[in-house]
């Protein structure tokens, strides 16, 4: 079902992969049945296919037109990263990293153009969201003009939550039978507790009681998005009546995918596969 890794070496930390093929996603923990290891897998998703990711290195699946690419990047930790493993709280930080080196650049850019607006009014007291956006323009313009945004991307946000579906089943069937096949993909679950829009709602109901009690600052939301990820961990773990709750967002935000959105992710994710054998074996030599 793979073919084209052909070439593997480590050299300076970096991990040189070729492929011979131009043919065709808040962390998981898996218990490999066949080799009984414990990898470290992920997924994202986007609009144009899906990111899989374990502790070393991550493959991108990316749509183009009628062809399929797959990129792969090296994503190994610093080793004192690597010993917050299993430490309670600060382990977040080792999530934060995945997840920065896992999404797109345009999210990066993002991201840290919020930060640092919240950072220059929370430390240095100067406001500039409200210079952007002035006081006497109404909610209900704001509310118009993000509606019209969504209309406007619309299709692109509905593939993105189909691929979302299709990084979920692949991974929950690699949780539950140790291997993938196409037929038992498309038969698994589309929801996984351990997605992030769980993690998205655990932190609104923490950054709701802190705003009830008048209660805001940018290391608070750091605080409460580490508090969030021990917390994802503990549901995550635990079976319960509940779940389908804890799992309300996900009916939003991952749609049954496509036959070839399934297609696109099984490939990918063997592919992931491949690369992570090689590099066990290099290491290992």
């Amino acid at each position: 079902m793979v073919n084209g890794l052909v070439a593997c070496k480590i050299k300076r930390r970096e991990l040189i992969l070729s492929f011979d093929f131009l043919e065709k996603q808040i962390m998981v923990y898996n218990d490999n049945k066949t080799g009984g290891e414990v990898v470290k897998l992920g997924g994202y998703a986007h609009s144009n296919g899906v990111t899989f990711f374990c502790d070393v290195l991550k493959i991108r699946g990316i749509k183009s037109k009628r062809e399929i690419n797959y990129k792969i990047d090296w994503i190994l930790p610093k080793g004192w990263l690597r010993r917050l493993e299993g430490k309670f709280f600060l382990n977040g930080l080792l999530v934060m990293y995945y997840q920065w080196r896992v999404i797109n650049n345009k999210f990066k850019a993002l991201f840290v153009g919020l930060i640092s607006l919240l950072l220059l009014e929370d430390f240095f007291n100067i406001v500039i969201l409200d210079k952007i956006l002035p006081l006497h323009i109404g909610r209900r313009w704001i509310a118009l003009g993000i509606i019209f945004a969504v209309l406007i991307n619309s299709k692109k946000i509905i593939r993105t939550l189909q691929y979302h579906g299709a990084e979920h089943k692949v991974i929950n069937c690699y949780i539950k039978y140790g291997y993938l096949d196409k037929y038992l993909v498309q038969k698994s679950s589309r929801f996984n507790k351990r997605c992030g829009s769980n993690l998205g709602l655990i932190m609104l109901i923490l950054y709701g009681i802190a705003w009830a009690l008048n209660l805001y600052s940018l290391t608070l939301i750091f605080f409460i998005f580490l508090i969030s990820i021990q917390i994802m961990k503990k549901v995550a773990t635990k079976k319960s009546k509940w779940d389908k709750y804890i799992n309300v967002l996900q009916w939003i935000t991952v749609l049954e995918p496509k036959e070839e959105d399934i297609d696109l992710a099984i490939n990918a994710f063997h592919k992931l596969q491949q690369a992570y054998d090689l590099y066990k074996k290099q290491i290992s030599t």
